[in-house]
């Protein structure tokens, strides 16, 4: 008896369960052809499909990130792009959804006047209140997903799989971050506890756990100014919600300044849509740098 060929395998397609099956699936062919490039993150590509659509698609795109636009824009006035379709074809997330046009806010920024400067920081400034409103039980990425943030993506043993969270609450939270922590940089074992580098430990985690009684709130978690579009007619809409979940309430003033604002006097308007938590922020900043290196 000959043996029948073998049949190769089907691509695997997960698709979201909040979502429903999209409407079409891009070709991945199709992506690497003649398509628009749009600049994406590390881990992620985003080509213009035709003027109105644009495909955010790579190994680190989530359906959480779907999830929260499509809860965003049906749950507040906020403005993020529309949601097609999303899915994961072979291990690579897929997000259809609207082209969005518009100036970063950066660029906007520059040329301005008072007055249309001031109706952006209003909306801003609405937006994030509606957004802060929506309270969580839990820490994390959206729909119960892991964290998705830098303090989370760097391993000594190269476990590119490893998750944190959700979390039950911001002590455990606070517990995943010193996780990453010696992840990132392992301390020896059975230090001697006179030792600096077991006081050290003992300073840190002491630290860490110093951020606590914060209510938990849905967080954007990347809120910098090239994540905010000002369309012409001074519509703003928030962008790229891979980092969105349910944080901490320090958690969006650290994230949206932790890198600097793009002008240094920005600060102060930053300052006026997002609740500012100083002492948090710096915490943070220090523990970000332990995690480094």
């Amino acid at each position: 008896m000959t043996p029948s060929p073998e049949q190769p395998e089907k691509p695997l397609l997960i698709t979201s369960e909040l979502l429903g099956l999209p409407p079409y699936v891009v070709h991945p062919q199709d992506l690497s052809d003649s398509f628009n490039l749009v600049p994406g993150k590390i881990g992620s590509s985003i080509r213009q499909i035709d003027e109105e659509t644009v495909v955010k698609y790579g190994p680190t795109v989530s359906l959480a990130e779907a999830e929260a636009m499509q809860f965003v824009s049906s749950h507040t006035n906020v403005q993020c792009p529309k949601v097609v379709g999303a899915y994961v074809l072979d291990g690579e997330g897929h997000i259809i959804m609207s082209y969005e046009h518009g100036k970063p806010l950066h660029a906007f920024w520059e040329n301005a006047s008072d007055k249309d400067k001031e109706t952006v920081i209003e909306q801003l400034q609405r937006y994030l209140k509606e957004m802060r409103s929506i309270k969580g039980d839990y820490v994390g990425g959206f729909n119960r997903s892991p964290c998705v943030a830098g303090e989370f993506q760097w391993d000594y043993d190269h476990e590119s799989d490893y998750e944190y969270g959700p979390y039950p609450d911001e002590h455990a939270f606070n517990d995943g971050i010193m996780e990453a922590i010696s992840r990132a940089r392992p301390w020896p074992a059975n230090m001697d506890p006179e030792s600096n580098g077991y006081n050290n430990t003992y300073r840190t985690r002491r630290l860490v756990h110093s951020l606590r009684d914060h209510e938990i709130v849905f967080t954007h978690g990347d809120l910098h100014a090239g994540n905010i579009l000002v369309r012409d007619d001074l519509t703003v809409v928030i962008i790229d919600w891979g980092t969105a979940g349910f944080y901490p309430a320090y958690w969006e003033w650290y994230k949206a300044t932790w890198h600097g604002p793009f002008k240094p006097s920005f600060i102060r308007q930053v300052e006026r849509y997002i609740p500012p938590y100083w002492i948090e922020a710096n915490i943070m900043n220090q523990i970000f740098n332990m995690i480094l290196g």
